[in-house]
C-alpha cells in the first residue's frame, strides 16, 4: 500500500526526476498500482523546431523510467507522454515493445496540443507539442478502455455566427454541452513554452482523461546539459552531395499500372538520387478498406515490412534537398517516423485535422503528415499558403460572402492543419475509399517544390497528385496496381491543363510495367 500521508489523499501527484537519485525516485513510483500515469519527456523548446537530422536514441534512464511507470500501471491503467514531434516515435517504440507476464502496453491515440507559440524556422510554424496515449491491457483477455469524458465548448463562426465545425448532416447530434474532445487539441491558448513540463491546463484534461489517481513525473535535464535522450547520424544512410550527380533524362507526365516497389526498383539503377523533387505518399492504411486489387487487412509486421521497402526506395530516388511527405494514422506514422530517421532530415509531424463525427470519447480527428527532406542539397520552401483565421467556418456559401466583403483575417501556417476537410459526400467522390482532397495536395505541392520540377506518388488512386501538380505546372510520375484506378486518373488528367503560359505536356497515356 502507498503511504496515506503522500498519495491517496491526492488525485494527482507530481514527481521530478531528479538524475542524480534515480533509484529513489524509481521506487516512489513502483511504491503504488496507479490508474493513469503522466510523463512530461525531456525536451528543449527550441526541439520543437526543424530540422533534425539523425536517428533518436533514449538514455537507458529513460528506458529504465518507462518500463517502471508501466509496471506501476494497473491492468486497465493509461500512460500519457508528453513530448516533441521529433523524439516521440522513439518513446512509441520502447513503450510498443515493454510486457510482462499476462499484461502488455497498446497503443492508442497521439492527441497533438497546438501549444507553441514561436517564430517561424526554416519551414513552419513549430506549434504542437504530442501525447501519446498506451493502455495497459491483460494479455489473452479484453481490457476495456475507459477515458472520461471531456466537452470543449461549441465555437461559431466570427463572420456567419453557425457552429464553425459543419458536422456534414449530423447536427442533430451535437451535445448542447459542447463536442467531445478530439485526437486535436486547438482551443487550448497558445504560449511559449519555457521548459518540457507539461502545462498546468494540458495537465487538468490529462487528469480528467483519466479519471482516477493520476501520476505526473518529470524527466528533468541534468546541470551538465546531458539528455535523457539525443540524436546520432551514426548509422544514418549518407547521400552524396547533388553536385556530384549527371542529369539524367527521367520519363515524366506518366501513369504507372504498376507495383510501386516493382516500378523503383526498376528504376534505381539509372535515377539513384536524381529522380524526384518532391515525393507525396499516401499508402492503404490496413483497415479492411475494400479496394479491387490490393488486400488492406494485412498482419502489422507485414504491413510495416512492406512500408519500410518503399519508404528506403523513395528516400534513394529522392534528389538531395527534395521533401518526402507521408500521411498514414498515427500507429502507423509512428514506424515509418522510426525508418526516414535513419534516412532524411526531420522537418515536422503535422497533425491533420481532419472533419470527425460528433460520437465517442475521443474523436479520431489526427492524420499523421510526416515531412522529411534529403540532406546534400537546399530543400525548397514557399511559405505563401496561409489559411484563414481557425475563427471561420469552411462553409462555401460562408467564405464567399465574407471574402467579398473584405472579412479575410489569416493565420500563420503551422504543424497543425485544421483548414482542409476530407471528402464527405459521395457526390464529390471519385470510385476510390480513400481519396484525397485536392487542397491537401495543392498546399503540399505548393509548398516544397517549384514549376518544372517532379512529383512523385507511389499510390495514385485516382489521379488527385497528378491532378494537382499539372495544374501548378510540375510535371509527375505515379503508379498504381488496380487498373480502374489507373483509367479515371487517365480520364481525369486528360481533362485538366497546365497553367498559362506553359508548354503542354505530351499527350497522356497508362503504361503498363
Amino acid at each position: 500500500m502507498c503511504p496515506a500521508s503522500r498519495i491517496t489523499r491526492a488525485m494527482l501527484t507530481e514527481i521530478r526526476l531528479r538524475l542524480d537519485n534515480l533509484e529513489s525516485e524509481f521506487r516512489r513510483i513502483a511504491e503504488c498500482e496507479w490508474d493513469a500515469i503522466a510523463v512530461s519527456s525531456y525536451f528543449a523548446p527550441s526541439d520543437l523546431s526543424s530540422p533534425s537530422p539523425g536517428r533518436c536514441s533514449l538514455a537507458a534512464s529513460t528506458a529504465k523510467l518507462l518500463e517502471t511507470c508501466s509496471r506501476a500501471l494497473k491492468i486497465g491503467g493509461l500512460l500519457f507522454v508528453y513530448g516533441a514531434p521529433r523524439y516521440l516515435p522513439a518513446y512509441a517504440e520502447l513503450l510498443d515493445k515493454l510486457g510482462g507476464e499476462g499484461w502488455k502496453l497498446a497503443f492508442k491515440y497521439w492527441n497533438a496540443v497546438q501549444l507553441h507559440e514561436s517564430d517561424r524556422a526554416q519551414t513552419l510554424h513549430p506549434s504542437h507539442a504530442g501525447i501519446l496515449l498506451f493502455h495497459k491491457v491483460a494479455r489473452g483477455r479484453n481490457t476495456p478502455f475507459r477515458l472520461g469524458v471531456v466537452r470543449i465548448p461549441h465555437s461559431y463562426c466570427s463572420a456567419c455566427g453557425r457552429n464553425v465545425r459543419d458536422w456534414g448532416g449530423k447536427k442533430h447530434l451535437m451535445n448542447p454541452n459542447g463536442s467531445a474532445l478530439s485526437d486535436v487539441w486547438t482551443d487550448l491558448p497558445m504560449r511559449p513554452l519555457a521548459d518540457n513540463r507539461m502545462p498546468d491546463d494540458v495537465l487538468q484534461r490529462v487528469n480528467a482523461l483519466a479519471g482516477g489517481r493520476l501520476l505526473h513525473v518529470v524527466e528533468m535535464g541534468s546541470p551538465v546539459g546531458t539528455t535523457p535522450r539525443g540524436c546520432s547520424t551514426e548509422g544514418q544512410a549518407q547521400w552524396p552531395a547533388s553536385t556530384a550527380y549527371r542529369q539524367r533524362k527521367l520519363p515524366i507526365d506518366r501513369i504507372e499500372l504498376a507495383d510501386c516497389v516493382d516500378f523503383m526498383e526498376g528504376l534505381l539503377p539509372r535515377y539513384a538520387h536524381n529522380a524526384f523533387d518532391l515525393i507525396f505518399a499516401d499508402p492503404p492504411y490496413n483497415l479492411e478498406k475494400l479496394y479491387t486489387n490490393y488486400t488492406d487487412a494485412q498482419a502489422e509486421e507485414e504491413y510495416l515490412a512492406w512500408c519500410d521497402r518503399w519508404l528506403r526506395l523513395c528516400s534513394q530516388l529522392l534528389k538531395p534537398g527534395g521533401a518526402m511527405f507521408v500521411l498514414n494514422l498515427p500507429k502507423w506514422a509512428l514506424s515509418h517516423a522510426r525508418t526516414l530517421d535513419g534516412l532524411l532530415e526531420f522537418r515536422h509531424w503535422i497533425a491533420w485535422q481532419a472533419l470527425a463525427e460528433p460520437r465517442g470519447k475521443l474523436l479520431p480527428a489526427h492524420y499523421a503528415l510526416l515531412y522529411y527532406t534529403k540532406p546534400g542539397g537546399e530543400p525548397v520552401f514557399n511559405y505563401e499558403d496561409c489559411p484563414d483565421s481557425p475563427d471561420y467556418c469552411l462553409r462555401t456559401d460562408c467564405v464567399k460572402k465574407r471574402k467579398a466583403l473584405g472579412d479575410d483575417r489569416k493565420a500563420p501556417l503551422t504543424d497543425v492543419w485544421f483548414d482542409v476537410h476530407r471528402i464527405r459526400h459521395k457526390r464529390d467522390r471519385d470510385y476510390h475509399p480513400c481519396q484525397l482532397p485536392e487542397k491537401l495536395l495543392k498546399r503540399i505541392i505548393l509548398l516544397a517544390s517549384n514549376p518544372g520540377e517532379v512529383v512523385f506518388d507511389p499510390f495514385c488512386g485516382v489521379g488527385t497528385t497528378a491532378v494537382v501538380a499539372r495544374r501548378l505546372g510540375r510535371h509527375f510520375v505515379t503508379t498504381d496496381v488496380d487498373s480502374r484506378y489507373v483509367n479515371i486518373a487517365t480520364r481525369k488528367l486528360e481533362g485538366s491543363h497546365p497553367p498559362q503560359g506553359t508548354r503542354r505536356a505530351r499527350s497522356l497515356t497508362a503504361h503498363v510495367m
